[in-house]
């Protein structure tokens, strides 16, 4: 690989970068809230920012979330880990829940994001 296009790569990168760190400031938002609750419960309008933890039993097996883009899609997220795929949902000592791995929608809007301590962090 040449000097110049090695440079002119490190340049692109470091302009993403920088351009990355500036939309998040710039759309900072809330923290999402955490709320528990039954499955009827996702058949209401959810709040854009709350992620729903579904349980039965005292064990959680579904997460809910309006898609943090603005598209307004509702977005379920499967929590068994049998179940292919699976994502976790931590929560913190203070409350903030956190999700891994990163949500990443393949139709729609194509957002990819992360949830940590209740607040969305952006991919790309």
């Amino acid at each position: 690989m040449s000097w110049a296009k090695s440079l002119a790569q490190r340049i692109v990168g470091a302009l993403a970068r920088s351009w990355n760190r500036l939309c998040a400031r710039l759309t900072r938002r809330e923290a999402l809230v955490r709320a528990v609750v039954s499955e009827g419960a996702l058949t209401l309008d959810l709040n854009p920012k709350t992620l729903y933890v579904v349980t039965e039993d005292g064990m959680a097996w579904q997460a809910a979330l309006i898609c943090p883009c603005g598209c307004g899609a509702q977005l379920d997220l499967n929590l068994l880990p049998d179940e292919r795929p699976c994502w976790r949902v931590c929560i913190s000592t203070d409350g903030a829940a956190s999700l891994s791995p990163s949500v990443w929608r393949t139709e729609g809007c194509r957002s990819h994001f992360f949830l940590r301590e209740g607040r969305i962090v952006w991919v790309g």
